[in-house]
């Protein structure tokens, strides 16, 4: 639309008309408008389609019933809409009229009957995240049947007491985008302009302008938070805080001075604020600011101006906390002195807390949401009496009756909360703590798949026997949604929600009446289900049409690592009847015939899988220790004893004159003279290059008496150490095998004759591995190593098999090594040979026995590293 078509509008007045009051807007053209009325507090609003509203600047004080005006202005490339909203004191009838080409819009005094119209609770996190603001009723009036204006989002707005002076301006661009940002990924500042980088489109934002002090205020709906405010090096700003919502971001830009020249831009990748010059705007001298943590709640443009006061009369409010107790809850708060109170009860449900001359701050000034907590009281909210600063209000909203109980001391005003016929369980856990100046937990059912798929303004609805075109038009105001209801969509649904995304809400009063929806960009449609099945049942046999009618195309597809017919039986899946897909053996290329979208799919199906096969090196070290000792300790003695003529000693008698004592055991005396006749011969192998013997020989001069002693010891020690290092390269997934051995015969007789087999003894390594997402490798090893042992044969000479194997599935990451086995054997014995009873005498037990000892060890380790050899490739596969 040119900008020559718009109603401009020049000029507002507010007059007082008797006990009511008139506001005139005027225009270049002939208006057209829309009129709804808000509640909660009490609001008119006045949308004029095609008008350029941006002359009207500022707020105007309103008369009688108007407590104040203010008007904004909405655009975009799609449309022009001026606002002009009135702030009521009360609900009050109202007539709104066109006179040529101004607006005229006349409340009465006269309070209004309470409308049959619907209200909706919202609530909204503060930036901070410590609480909400207060829930907001909405209520939706009738109007003049004049041609509907385009919706478009618009900032909060409030009577005079809750919409102060410091509301300079505000403007909002929304659009339908391809890609929806989802979230804020990165923010920046240099050269006067902040950059908001987000990871898509950004819809829809808002600007608001407010002084005293000046700052701009940048609102991002339908986006979460994921960065920090950047530091601020720029003498014309102050500071940046950013705070997350529910269904939006807040930005808040503190300004130095008066506010400069500015304006926000859509970039390629999310938003840009550019600052640049002051400009001549006469605003009220800024406060001096606080050290206060940074802190901004969503109504921050809304709350009333600062009444001056003198602060040695005034109580304040330090701190608001609740607290969990055993018969319901506990509201402390922390006051620097006395002050006076009173309760009053609107209803047995909810209680009201009036504390007169206490100042409450600004940052106190939140609702709080208890349903979390184990206590019946379900909400809390502290604020301001608008008009009024000295008087503080709170008010409790619970799940029954409540009953109340009031103390104050030493500073501290204690209101204890507990609910009629509602008992609380009580549990042995530390009592946890809901406080207005930190962040409010977020409180969600574990794995609730809603907290992750909606994500629109929270809303609490309480209706009974509403007609559901009625319901479907408060959410259509609550969401900026434009809604188009089918005409067989009719009825009344009774709900009761609370603090619930709307977009939710929408859903369950939806499948409650069994209707379905539609949404094109900013519009959503809303028809049966039976309807919407059969429009979609339309649609698919359309296209199905349209295909058999559509002309066939061939596309010759190569295929690079696969084979083509593999490939072939997974592109039939994608294609149509009358498709059809043959292969090229020769050139490893499909021949895909069908319509042109089915075609493109197969090409895109080909490509996916059509990649480059991962290889895979896998080295092995098979590490083999033998070890072996023995040690053998023997002894050899005797000798002869003889008494007779020949050696001078006869025995004197008849019988026996002579005898003689020797050993009994024969054998040969190494080492000594003569045959020794040992007594005792339990001697060691020993020889050429094993061991060790001494001999004595003892005797007496004449020869009667002879002793001889053989010592004999040996000692064996051996190390014996293999190491096999086979390696083997393999595709992803394909098995590889490596063996190096010998085969041995083995000859069987029977009545065929003598067959001949063959046994493998080998060392061999099979590998399957399969390359992770992360690059790790798993595989599937099978590594053995299987030898002859000659010291153990078969009847006919064969030696037998030493078989070691290990068969397992191991994880390992690219490069790194695992010991996938170890096999350990042992074998200890001790032998001794002696002489019974003898052998036990102690110290000469020595003298009748020999001892061995022997010790083997075998040991078998195998050490496996994997190495992706094409790792890029992979990366790029992955």
């Amino acid at each position: 639309m040119e900008a020559a078509e718009l109603n401009t509008l020049r000029g507002l007045n507010v007059s007082r008309t008797g006990s009511g009051a008139q506001v005139v807007v005027t225009g270049t053209r002939p208006p057209t408008f829309t009129v709804f009325r808000l509640s909660g507090p009490e609001r008119l609003v006045v949308d004029l389609s095609s008008a350029d509203a941006t002359g009207i600047k500022g707020h105007h004080d309103g008369s009688g019933p108007v407590s104040g005006v203010v008007a904004s202005q909405f655009s975009d490339e799609r449309a022009s809409v001026g606002r002009v909203l009135l702030a009521l004191d009360k609900a009050s009838q109202y007539d709104v009229r066109a006179d040529g080409n101004r607006v005229v819009i006349s409340v009465d005094g006269v309070a209004a009957q309470a409308a049959p119209s619907v209200t909706a609770s919202t609530t909204r996190d503060a930036v901070g995240g410590a609480s909400a603001v207060p829930p907001t009723a909405q209520a939706v009036a009738s109007a003049a049947p004049v041609r509907e204006a385009p919706k478009k989002a618009e900032p909060e707005a409030a009577p005079k007491a809750a919409l102060p002076e410091n509301v300079v301006a505000a403007e909002a661009d929304e659009r339908e985008v391809a890609n929806p940002a989802q979230r804020i990924t990165g923010m920046s500042f240099a050269g006067d302009t902040l950059r908001i980088r987000a990871d898509g489109d950004i819809a829809r934002y808002e600007v608001l302008e407010l002084a005293d002090p000046p700052r701009l205020a940048v609102d991002l709906f339908g986006v979460g938070l994921a960065a920090r405010a950047p530091r601020v090096n720029s003498g014309a700003l102050r500071e940046i805080r950013v705070g997350a919502h529910s269904d939006k971001v807040r930005l808040v830009l503190d300004v130095r001075g008066q506010m400069p020249a500015y304006r926000v831009d859509r970039s390629r990748d999310g938003l840009e604020v550019v600052l640049a010059g002051a400009v001549a705007r006469k605003a009220p001298p800024a406060a001096e600011p606080k050290a206060t943590v940074a802190v901004v709640a969503e109504n921050e443009p809304l709350r009333p101006a600062q009444v001056k006061e003198d602060p040695a009369s005034t109580v304040e409010v330090k701190d608001i906390r609740f607290e969990e107790s055993e018969d319901g809850g506990r509201l402390v708060m922390k006051l620097t002195g006395a002050a006076s109170w009173k309760v009053d009860r609107p209803d047995p449900r909810s209680a009201v807390l009036t504390l007169d001359d206490v100042r409450l701050p600004k940052n106190l000034e939140r609702s709080l949401d208890t349903s979390a907590l184990e206590t019946p009281v379900k909400m809390i909210s502290a604020f301001s009496v608008p008009g009024e600063g000295r008087k503080v209000r709170l008010v409790v909203a619970a799940d029954g009756a409540i009953e109340e109980k009031l103390s104050q001391k030493a500073g501290t005003l204690s209101w204890h909360l507990a609910v009629k016929g509602v008992k609380t369980e009580s549990v042995a856990v530390a009592a946890r703590t809901a406080g207005f100046t930190t962040e409010a937990p977020a409180y969600a059912a574990e794995g609730a798949p809603q907290q992750a798929r909606y994500r629109g303004k929270r809303v609490s609805f309480e209706f009974k026997d509403i007609d559901i075109q009625n319901l479907l038009r408060v959410i259509a105001e609550i969401s900026k949604k434009n809604i188009v209801v089918a005409d067989d969509v009719g009825g009344k649904v009774t709900i009761r929600l609370r603090n619930v995304p709307w977009d939710q809400a929408l859903d369950l009063v939806l499948r409650t009446k069994a209707l379905g929806k539609e949404e094109f960009g900013n519009i959503i449609r809303i028809a049966p289900l039976k309807t919407l099945e059969e429009e979609a049942r339309l649609r698919q046999e359309r296209k199905k049409s349209l295909q058999q009618q559509e002309d066939l195309m061939v596309n010759l597809v190569p295929v690079n690592y696969a084979v083509a017919a593999e490939m072939a039986a997974r592109v039939k899946d994608v294609l149509s009847e009358r498709g059809s897909v043959t292969v090229d053996q020769r050139t490893n290329v499909l021949i895909i015939k069908d319509v042109r979208s089915n075609t493109e799919r197969a090409r895109s199906l080909v490509r996916s899988l059509d990649t480059q096969t991962p290889q895979v090196l896998i080295e092995s070290r098979i590490v083999e220790a033998n070890t072996t000792f023995s040690r053998s300790l023997g002894v050899q003695w005797g000798g002869q004893a003889r008494a007779g003529p020949s050696t001078g000693n006869a025995t004197g008698l008849i019988f026996p004159n002579n005898f003689a004592v020797t050993g009994g055991v024969p054998g040969p005396g190494v080492g000594v003279s003569g045959t020794p006749n040992f007594a005792v011969n339990l001697p060691v192998g020993v020889g050429q290059g094993i061991g060790g013997a001494m001999g004595f020989t003892f005797g007496s001069a004449g020869g009667a008496l002879q002793l001889n002693l053989r010592l004999s010891a040996a000692e064996n020690e051996g190390t014996v150490k293999t190491i096999s290092a086979p390696k083997v390269t393999t595709l992803d997934n394909n098995t590889a095998r490596i063996s190096q051995g010998v085969s041995i015969p083995f000859s069987q007789t029977s009545a065929q004759g003598v067959n001949t087999t063959f046994v493998e003894a080998r060392l061999s390594l099979e590998v399957t591995p399969h390359i992770t997402q992360d690059g790790s490798v798993l595989m599937s090893i099978n590594a053995a190593n299987n030898q002859p042992d000659p010291s153990s044969t078969g009847a006919n000479g064969q030696p037998s098999i030493q078989r070691k194997e290990a068969n397992t599935q191991v994880l390992v990451k690219d490069g790194d090594t695992t010991v996938i086995g170890g096999i350990y054997v042992r074998r200890g014995a001790t032998q001794t040979n002696s002489v019974p009873f003898l052998s036990r005498i102690p110290v000469l037990g020595f003298l009748f026995k020999n001892n061995v000892e022997s010790d083997a060890r075998q040991e078998l380790l195998i050490f496996i590293t994997p190495r992706i050899l094409n790792r890029q490739t992979i990366a790029q596969t992955l």
